[in-house]
């Protein structure tokens, strides 16, 4: 006689290859992205008026920098949450780290420079990763995340 196959102990978790791709969401990078140009549709022509160009160039200046900054770490930690969920992490801070790191080289460059007027730079970029950290919240609040594997259907 031969023995029927028997189901794995844990048959109702399924192992990480048989998991159904819950997939990244990345709808937080184009509301982040929209939330953006909303600023920058506002505060660049406002800082025109109260102050000048250069000014104006600042603020655009900085907000893109932020854009970008949120943008390539979601994307990467996307990525690598398609390879391994372990990798998030590690790939998050990774990515902080050298976005830090960059941030700080290119202050430092341009520091001293006269085409760089400090104070609406430095405003646009709070005021930026205000909003991009509102976006984030908002989605984490609004999302519906599993904090464990869903059951397989």
């Amino acid at each position: 006689m031969t023995a029927a196959p028997q189901e794995p102990r844990d048959a109702a978790v399924p192992p990480a290859s048989r998991r159904p791709a819950a997939g990244w969401d990345l709808s937080h990078v184009r509301a982040g992205l929209v939330t953006t140009a909303v600023l920058a549709a506002a505060g660049v022509p406002l800082t025109w008026l109260v102050r000048d160009g250069r000014a104006a160039a600042c603020v655009l200046a900085g907000l893109a920098i932020v854009a970008a900054f949120f943008s390539v770490g979601a994307y990467a930690v996307a990525l690598a949450g398609r390879v391994s969920d372990s990798l998030t992490l590690p790939v998050a801070l990774g990515t902080y780290l050298v976005k830090v790191t960059l941030l700080g080289v290119l202050l430092v460059a341009v520091r001293d420079r006269p085409w760089l007027d400090p104070r609406p730079f430095g405003l646009a970029i709070a005021i930026g990763t205000i909003a991009w950290t509102g976006v984030h919240a908002r989605r984490v609040w609004t999302a519906q995340l599993y904090y464990v594997d869903p059951p397989a259907r």
